[in-house]
């Protein structure tokens, strides 16, 4: 029975109805619209109802906890109050104008946390054809996009293995010929700078062939490091325990720390159990990254910890620092390789943890924050469930992490179209919304 005929029937018959019966529909409509609540409440997606003047009739839980709406009015506010950014204002301009739908436009969100929604707006037309209301569908895309940043990142890695694969000999050879022949050109000069000790010219050969050396042995690292990267060993994994890694790491540290009068700490949890790990392979990816992190602090009052925790279903290995931090446009691209910030960096490290961590089945994520240092977060497995890391990065795509801006989305990920979003701080946040 269509619900709305039946209730303009009973309402004009109302005085000839007697009080029991009114009483039953009364219960019966509260009864249905507590269990539509609890049906909106339930959606994953984000449901703003607006009427003609923009003034927001509905909004669900959801929509409530993605736009940080929990403690303010909602109900009768114009929706440019609640959104107040000027992309978000345009769609509404927009619609007002036109009255025709917006589909899925994405737009990021700074605020209360970084995340990427994707926003329909749609026109609800009453019985004469007229539009009387608006609905705002508002989706959560963070993890889709998340989840293309790390397929981007892969696929990246696969096509660095195969270009390896193909020219690491060619490289390698090559280099093992020069270096022979700079070896005997080394000693032919070393020979022959005593009966020329007065020429210039030997002197300068003896040199000369000294840098070369050095020069062919640094590329030889170089293309070391570029095949343990695209191709590292698979880890031989056996139970272990990550505080002995952890602890190994700030041992071998220690002295250098000491020397720039930077403290090192470790704080790890007693309860963390053995893990099935390579701790050669694990202790060479925490030891990269605490490397980074020590040249990463250049102000007194230096300080590194390295942290183990037990969580629900991971271990999570934490790398903090108070150092320079990483701005937002090299984060995006932290773990790519031969991305680097180092005057004499090869940009490799951080993507030989990425794959060590891969191989191990964790993730990684990590929140920085310009000028007052970075924490990376390394999760591994406990059992055989996947590891499901946080959350991470002031607005982007990596970082996976519960407190601070962590996202993994690298810049060939996001749409064409992607508008920048500030939200409203809560006026008077002991205000409570409907």
């Amino acid at each position: 029975m269509d619900q709305s005929s039946f209730a303009s029937k009973f309402i004009s018959r109302i005085q000839r109805i007697d009080t029991p019966r009114i009483e039953s529909f009364l219960t019966q409509l509260v009864r249905e619209k507590d269990f539509q609540r609890v049906v909106f409440d339930s959606l994953q997606e984000g449901i703003l109802v607006l009427d003609n003047s923009h003034r927001v009739v509905f909004a669900n839980e959801t929509i409530r906890t993605l736009l940080g709406l929990h403690t303010r009015k909602v109900l009768g506010e114009p929706v440019e109050r609640l959104l107040r950014a000027r992309t978000l204002q345009a769609l509404a301009e927009q619609f007002r104008a036109d009255l025709q739908p917006i589909e899925q436009r994405e737009v990021r969100v700074r605020t209360p946390r970084p995340r990427i929604y994707s926003v329909s707006v749609l026109p609800i037309d009453d019985e004469g054809g007229n539009v009387s209301h608006s609905i705002w569908i508002v989706i959560d895309q963070t993890e889709t996009h998340r989840r293309a940043a790390e397929r981007h990142q892969a696929e990246s890695v696969r096509s660095l293995a195969t270009l390896v694969s193909g020219i690491a000999h060619e490289i390698k050879n090559p280099l093992n010929s020069l270096n022979i022949h700079a070896q005997l050109i080394q000693a032919a000069a070393r020979q022959l700078e005593p009966q020329l000790a007065d020429s210039p010219e030997a002197t300068r050969l003896v040199a000369s062939s000294r840098v070369l050396l050095d020069e062919i042995a640094r590329l030889a690292r170089i293309v070391d490091q570029f095949i343990k990267a695209a191709r590292p060993p698979r880890p031989e994994l056996r139970p272990a325990q990550v505080n002995d890694v952890v602890r190994a790491v700030a041992d071998l540290l220690a002295p250098e720390c000491l020397e720039r009068h930077i403290e090192i700490d470790c704080d790890l949890d007693p309860q963390l159990p053995p893990l099935s790990i390579d701790p050669e392979q694990l202790q060479q990816a925490v030891l990269n990254v605490a490397k980074n992190a020590l040249e990463a602090i250049d102000k007194p009052e230096g300080r590194i910890v390295l942290r183990t925790a037990l969580k629900s279903d991971h271990a999570l290995v934490e790398i903090e620092d108070n150092g320079c931090g990483i701005p937002e446009e090299d984060s995006l691209r932290i773990f790519e390789p031969y991305h680097t910030t180092k005057f004499n960096g090869t940009g490799l490290g951080l993507m030989v943890v990425y794959r060590i961590v891969q191989a191990h089945g964790g993730e990684i994520a990590l929140d920085s924050h310009v000028g007052r240092g970075t924490r990376f977060r390394i999760a591994l497995p406990v059992d055989d469930r996947p590891v499901r890391l946080i959350e991470s990065h002031p607005g982007g795509p990596i970082r996976l992490l519960e407190a601070g801006p962590e996202l993994l989305v690298s810049p060939a990920d996001e749409p064409a179209d992607v508008l920048d979003v500030d939200l409203l701080e809560p006026e008077n946040p002991s205000e409570k919304g409907l």
